[in-house]
């Protein structure tokens, strides 16, 4: 048997997802491009040399306050490596620790719990600072209707702070990337802007996304670009639309991944947006919209999620929700491998033409129903960072 490994779990563990497949079998893996670490002199850097902004601790001078949004462990950002930097720009600003808020931008996600947030921000943020997580339901502020005419409302903490920081991550999510705006709209929104953003905001989401940055006065960014070892490959800081924008170019390079011609059987992790089921989908990223079709009549699809938190919580796209509606039937033979949950969260999710399997030796049997000698296997092993190279689009 041929045996390869993929990262797995993040924010529970190192121990990596091992599959095997028969020797029989062409196995060809396809990772993006990356980068290396850039250290704490690339930080530094990065902060020094804001873009379409002054650098942090100009930009914050004569403020006396500033919030800091950070997102939750649906995502990898390292906000503990970075947190220590911007609090040191803050400070040079005149704006000590105890004038700054650190804001769980959960969005329509689950709160974090104490442990989440040691995590998330560390040991020492979470015993020293004030750190809180954003209600959707409750303390938050109307700054009116956007031009699409979705009212928004805001994390009440946040409007009464001067300065207004995201630290969220630049990473590809199919026809776009996330990142920069996108941690205020749906992180720090109410429960009835998340939905309406989500419901009708699909041209030009971006540039709504902007428009209430603006409308909260979310000025400042400071987003990393990760590569599969969730090392900080990249990072830009400075205005929230002209950093973020820097942010997408470097990740186009950074992120691409080569998408083989074609393939029997797509291996896709979720990897590392892998921690419950509900993120499962971000799997297929780097497929997302782009021209190639590697499939056959034949091929299978295996997604594969550690989901150690289950299925996960969304209360705008989890299952029963206004937005989630029925799963539709998938397209080709598709196997979910997910340990951490059962048939009922699959369903739940996705609905009964999923293939379930809690094990890789049960994943193997169900691809050898299909798949004989010389089938062709290609793994995306970070999937959820990955994006289809320019080439293919």
């Amino acid at each position: 048997m041929q045996e390869i490994l993929a990262p797995w779990a993040a924010w529970y563990g190192k121990a990596p997802l091992q599959m095997e497949f028969p020797d029989h079998w062409d196995i060809s893996v396809h990772n993006m491009r990356g980068g290396r670490d850039i250290g704490d002199s690339g930080i530094r850097k990065a902060l020094a040399e804001a873009i379409g902004a002054p650098r942090l601790s100009v930009y914050a001078r004569g403020k006396k306050s500033a919030a800091i949004l950070v997102d939750d462990l649906s995502r990898p950002t390292p906000a503990f490596r970075l947190l220590p930097y911007i609090l040191e720009e803050l400070a040079a600003a005149g704006i000590g620790p105890d004038a700054v808020k650190i804001i769980c931008a959960l969005a329509a996600h689950r709160p974090m719990t104490r442990e989440d947030l040691v995590k998330k921000v560390g040991l020492e943020m979470v015993e020293e600072l004030h750190v809180i997580n954003h209600n959707a339901y409750e303390n938050i502020e109307f700054l009116g209707y956007s031009s699409r005419g979705v009212p928004i409302w805001v994390n009440r903490e946040l409007t009464g702070c001067e300065v207004r920081i995201a630290l969220g991550m630049i990473t590809p999510r199919g026809g776009m990337f996330g990142g920069g705006a996108k941690l205020l709209i749906p992180g720090a929104c109410g429960q009835q802007t998340i939905m309406l953003n989500h419901r009708h905001v699909h041209e030009n989401f971006r540039e709504h996304l902007s428009e209430v940055a603006k409308m909260a006065g979310l000025g400042y960014i400071v987003n990393p670009l990760l590569n599969q070892d969730l090392e900080i490959m990249a990072l830009v800081a400075g205005d929230t639309d002209a950093a973020f924008e820097h942010g997408c170019e470097l990740g186009r390079g950074m992120y691409a991944t080569d998408i083989p011609d074609s393939f029997d059987i797509g291996i896709f992790n979720a990897f590392p947006k892998d921690t419950e089921l509900c993120q499962a989908g971000l799997a297929m990223t780097p497929l997302s919209d782009t021209k190639k079709d590697p499939f056959n009549d034949n091929s299978t699809i295996v997604m594969c999620s550690a989901s150690p938190e289950g299925l996960g919580w969304h209360s705008v796209l989890g299952p029963g929700t206004a937005l989630r509606g029925k799963a539709s039937k998938p397209a080709r033979r598709t196997i979910l491998y997910s340990p951490g949950v059962n048939k009922w969260d699959v369903i739940s999710l996705m609905g009964e033409a999923i293939i379930f399997c809690k094990t890789w030796p049960e994943v193997l049997a169900e691809l050898e129903k299909h798949h004989g000698p010389g089938s062709s296997v290609a793994v995306f092993p970070a999937g959820a960072l990955q994006r289809a190279s320019d080439a293919d689009w």
